[in-house]
């Protein structure tokens, strides 16, 4: 009955084990989907010619505004109709069925005198209520103005001074969120901030253009701006800063490319060739999610994508041509999520993890290296502590300490595993932290200072040695010596401050700012390594302990029966003999470090960067998964990502906590008959 169910205890532990493993798949693998295209659906048009179609949608214009030569723009939330000398804001106030066609019936909000303008170059956007228009006139000048679509009057209308003579009959595109104006012409450009105190307009070549732009877009919620060249490669602009300095080399579109235009609420963009080529690419990473020849939307007519990235359009005079797109989850290929990318307003490509967009820039930025680097990062500074600190407490237990003090010693280190690291976190973030601040000088010292009593004790045994032959015979009492090394030691810690002053003018904080450019921040990797090496310590002590222990004695004696020295025999014959199981203990000792949360959750500041420096914060795989999870929409992206964390450190901690135990039977095998 024993064995039966001790075996089906371990059965069960494996089979929960594969269970965890087999939901972290069911819930992560749906981010390696690929995007996929519906068959193309067609619908006939009204015949009322004040019926019109904008972002997918039929859009019913009210009656009496309606030219022949009118224009239409529409944004997510406006409509703008151009029609002869008047822009005519309209808004959308519900959906309403009309001959089995879901028409959208547009209400008149302004009527805006414009005077003469070609409809061709008009360009909108909207945010919030404010809209923002623009356009050349018939003498060639860059008009703009704003819209306050909550005011009905005259008063909603602002206009801004025209600009004369730059790039006319250029295209224009404009960013309401942030009143930019971009006017692109062959590999010229005006750059337009207008605004009520100050306008600011920089005109300049666009660098890295090999050839007269083609097609011009915005970038995914207007970070960037997209051109494609003459020789069809798609290039991508800074619009952020006024010399828009090109972000990263062009990248081959293999097509004749006719249309250009990206979604605003993701990273994706979309290109349509002459023949119905149709390529949706992630620009930022340069990853191409879908290439495809969709005969239906080769030809003339207007085209356009419908604002949640579902469905891609041409219109012709009567038909609107839909072509349906599956493509859940586009931001989470490989490049995206594990190499560095060039997003605007940044200087150079990098990591970053902002899954909800709050830095800078509206859409979020999904790398999961920034948090890959954090786990290691924290993983490698407990490291340092805890290694010296566990083999150096392991030997002396283990192979020096006679048997009855062993069995009082071991005990003690070996319950502090039992120890809450939510405890030590806790400890570390409130006490130590600004403990570490006051005190960052002699705690940097320690370790030297501590490693300089014994070679100091001993450098002074030596020289006594060769100054007079007695002391080879009887070593001499270094006791005061200890005592007055401690005591200038603890006088360092107690004047840490004027000591501080004294060498560098100001506190080693500034000093380190100042002259060497490094931040350093109250919660740092320095302070999870403290905390975390307390507590990876035991579980490493105790395995290398016993693997010492369990050394036969009869090889330890063997080599001090032939002459050796018991330094000698720990060193030559004791530890190579146990050095699996101290790699075994190491490596536990890692994985251990990897998966803890808590520590790191409260000793650091939770930002994701890949600063390997010990004064800069970091934020981990599990750190992420405890403070996101709950706040995540259970489909949305960041939910799955997080489960593809949670894989990834399942996947990390099981291959080395597999390699440990297979290094620990080697060594039991080893001694299993001696």
């Amino acid at each position: 009955m024993a064995t039966v169910a001790i075996g089906a205890a371990g059965g069960t532990v494996i089979i929960t084990i594969l269970l965890i493993l087999a939901y972290l798949l069911y819930v992560a693998l749906p981010l390696m989907s690929v995007a996929k295209l519906a068959a193309p659906s067609s619908q006939k048009l009204p015949l009322e010619t004040e019926v019109v179609v904008a972002g997918g949608r039929l859009l019913k214009l009210p009656a009496g505004i309606v030219t022949p030569n009118g224009r239409l723009r529409s944004t997510d939330q406006h409509t703008v109709y151009l029609s002869g000398h008047d822009l005519y804001v309209l808004t959308t106030p519900a959906l309403v069925a009309e001959e089995g066609q879901e028409i959208a019936e547009l209400e008149l909000r302004l009527r805006i005198r414009v005077g003469a303008v070609s409809s061709q170059n008009l360009s909108i956007a909207s945010v919030g209520p404010r809209l923002l228009y623009a356009f050349f006139d018939e003498e060639g000048r860059l008009v703009a103005g704003e819209v306050n679509t909550s005011i009905d009057d005259e008063a909603a209308v602002h206009r801004f001074a025209p600009l004369d003579g730059l790039l006319a009959g250029g295209v224009i595109r404009v960013d309401a969120a942030s009143r930019t104006i971009v006017v692109v012409k062959d590999r010229s450009y005006v750059w337009w901030q207008p605004n009520r105190e100050a306008e600011r307009a920089v005109r300049g070549s666009l660098e890295g253009l090999d050839s007269p732009s083609k097609r011009v877009a915005w970038g995914p919620n207007y970070e960037t701006l997209l051109i494609v060249d003459e020789l069809n490669q798609l290039h991508r602009f800074d619009v952020a800063r006024p010399s828009l300095p090109s972000l990263g080399e062009p990248q081959p579109t293999f097509m004749q490319v006719r249309w250009l235009k990206s979604e605003s609420r993701r990273r994706v963009s979309y290109l349509l060739g002459e023949d119905g080529e149709l390529a949706v690419v992630v620009p930022s990473s340069g990853e191409e999610l879908l290439r495809r020849t969709v005969p239906e939307l080769a030809g003339t007519g207007d085209f356009g994508i419908v604002a949640d990235g579902s469905a891609v359009y041409r219109i012709t005079d009567a038909d609107l041509i839909s072509v349906g797109i599956r493509n859940p989850f586009p931001e989470t290929g490989w490049r995206s999520l594990w190499l560095p990318q060039w997003f605007g307003a940044y200087d150079a490509p990098a990591h970053f993890w902002h899954p909800d967009g709050a830095a800078i820039g509206a859409l979020s930025k999904l790398s999961l290296s920034p948090l890959l680097f954090g786990t290691f990062k924290a993983a490698l500074y407990g490291m340092l502590l805890a290694v010296p600190l566990a083999l150096g407490a392991a030997v002396y237990t283990g192979y020096f300490l006679p048997p009855r003090i062993r069995n009082r010693i071991k005990p003690s280190i070996e319950i502090l595993e039992a120890f809450p690291t939510v405890v030590l976190g806790f400890i570390a973030g409130l006490w130590l932290a600004p403990l570490l601040l006051d005190y960052l000088l002699p705690i940097l010292l320690l370790p030297v200072l501590l490693l300089g009593l014994p070679i100091l004790l001993s450098l002074i045994h030596l020289l006594l040695q060769l100054l007079s032959p007695r002391f080879q015979r009887r070593p001499p009492r270094m006791a005061i010596v200890a005592i007055v090394y401690l005591a200038a030691v603890a006088l360092l810690v107690m004047n840490a401050s004027y000591f501080e002053s004294w060498l560098f003018e100001v506190s080693l904080r500034d000093w380190l700012w100042r002259e060497w450019g490094i931040a350093y921040e109250q919660r740092n990797a320095l302070l999870v390594g403290m905390a975390m090496g307390v507590a990876i310590t035991p579980v490493m002590f105790s395995i290398v302990e016993d693997s010492i222990f369990a050394v036969p004695r009869s090889l330890s004696d063997g080599s001090l029966a032939l002459g050796a020295t018991r330094w000698q025999s720990l060193a030559r014959v004791v530890l190579p003999a146990a050095s699996p199981a101290i790699l075994s203990a190491l490596l536990i000792g890692l994985a251990r470090g990897l998966g803890e949360t808590m520590i790191v959750l409260l000793a650091t500041g939770n930002t994701p960067l890949m600063d390997p420096g010990a004064f800069s914060g970091l934020r981990s795989l599990s750190a992420s998964i405890a403070v996101e999870l709950p706040e995540a929409g259970s489909e949305s992206v960041q939910f799955r990502l997080l489960f593809l964390a949670a894989l990834v450190l399942f996947g990390l901690t099981f291959i080395l906590n597999t390699v440990a135990e297979l290094f620990r039977q080697r060594l039991r095998y080893a001694y299993a008959n001696r």
